[in-house]
């Protein structure tokens, strides 16, 4: 929203519209466009917003680390966001991408790593191809659930990962991983430590802990969307991870 939009200049963030001689207030133009999330955001984090994070003395760290990813260049470090389930890993790598597309960025990606490798099998030959393309060229991709596949992984997923990351670096293109799996369980899992070698020697490494924010909110009040501000995610408790 901008204090120079001239039709919601009387009602910040709503615009008077006249049909049959009711005038009602409709979100005005200025207000969506500030407010939009990227479009493969899943629904559920299309409002995650740094304003929308409950900020911690225990989650300072995934937040301030989250925000150095955003403002850094094609030659800072990605970031890896790991730690147990429901710890707010996806929705702080959502919100980065949210950010980045209120900041007028448009060339970006999420990808839920389990179904992406899924869409990536070599059986459309020309969609797999485009679907690869388009994530290796975007400017900032969102890998998320790495290492959630159920079974090991196979060489198949080893492969296609590793180019996917390897043509992204290459490229200069930013990346952002998250992972219920610390590094040396990702190594452990894929049977081969060249893609979690890769991830951690390029990246800013940040463990999220916590409880099960999903379970914690399951029986808690729906949140007030009347202002449409969404709800805050409450904090998780943040520690460093070695490299």
């Amino acid at each position: 929203m901008t204090t120079e939009c001239e039709r919601c200049a009387g009602t910040p963030g709503w615009e008077p519209v006249e049909a049959d001689g009711v005038t009602r207030l409709r979100r005005c133009g200025c207000w969506t466009a500030a407010h939009a999330s990227a479009p493969s955001v899943p629904r559920e984090f299309r409002e995650a917003r740094w304003s929308t994070w409950r900020q911690t003395v225990e989650n300072r760290h995934a937040l301030a680390a989250a925000q150095a990813f955003l403002r850094g260049g094609e030659d800072s470090p990605d970031l890896l966001l790991c730690g147990p389930v429901g710890t707010g890993k996806t929705r702080l790598a959502c919100t980065v991408l949210n950010e980045s597309w209120r900041s007028g960025e448009r060339s970006m990606a999420f990808a839920r790593v389990p179904l992406l490798l899924y869409r990536l099998r070599p059986q459309a030959v020309l969609e797999t191809s485009e679907t690869f393309d388009r994530l290796a060229a975007a400017a900032l991709v969102v890998l998320d659930d790495l290492g959630a596949e159920r079974d090991a992984a196979t060489d198949y997923t080893r492969r296609t990962l590793l180019m996917l990351y390897e043509a992204r670096h290459d490229a200069g293109r930013r990346t952002a991983w998250t992972s219920n799996k610390r590094p040396s369980e990702i190594a452990a899992f894929m049977g081969d430590d060249r893609l979690s070698s890769r991830i951690v020697g390029r990246s800013e490494v940040v463990g999220v802990e916590g409880p099960d924010w999903r379970l914690e909110n399951r029986h808690a009040p729906a949140p007030d969307r009347r202002a449409d501000t969404g709800p805050a995610l409450a904090g998780a408790r943040v520690r460093g991870l070695g490299r």
